[in-house]
């Protein structure tokens, strides 16, 4: 990791009596939660029953391993209890996600189904009546929402690129 951990911890603010966010808000037991330009809440981890000195060790074997954290962000019951970034990435800027955009997708999907919201076997055309181009292949046609999870959707290397230069992703 770039940044050594005193670092984070002087961006995120964490100390063993509970988390100061540093620039963003400094709040005592006593005070109501904050709310920041992004809509979330920050409180202190204690607050929540989570002791900070559990964090902070969580961050110190994180460090002793070949993984590498850009940022980190803990929330409990709806509320951020322990945020930061590791140097050059701020929460300003833009990061590239990669495969991490499938675990978030998949999870979604995951919580749609056990809702009972949708099935993986659903076709994937029901979902975008408005969207469907003129002329559908029969391959899009049969196209299934597991395909799409287990990235069995049969497109060429060429249609992605043609994808990522299109406005409306979903046509």
């Amino acid at each position: 990791m770039t940044s050594t951990r005193r670092t984070f911890l002087r961006r995120v603010g964490i100390s063993g009596l509970g988390a100061s966010l540093g620039p963003l808000v400094t709040r005592s037991l006593g005070e109501s939660p904050v709310r920041v330009t992004d809509g979330l809440t920050r409180i202190t981890p204690d607050s929540e029953g989570v002791a900070s000195p559990g964090i902070l060790e969580f961050l110190d074997a994180m460090a002793k391993t070949k993984g590498e954290l850009h940022s980190f962000m803990m929330l409990r019951h709806g509320s951020v209890i322990a945020e930061g970034w590791w140097s050059p990435y701020a929460p300003e800027l833009r990061h590239t996600m990669y495969s991490m955009s499938k675990s978030f997708t998949s999870t979604a999907v995951g919580l749609a189904v056990s809702e009972g919201r949708l099935s993986v076997d659903d076709k994937v055309i029901s979902f975008f009546p408005d969207e469907l181009p003129d002329k559908i292949s029969d391959e899009l046609a049969e196209l299934r929402v597991k395909h799409l999870l287990s990235m069995a959707a049969g497109h060429g290397p060429d249609s992605t690129r043609s994808v990522v230069k299109e406005e409306n992703w979903v046509r």
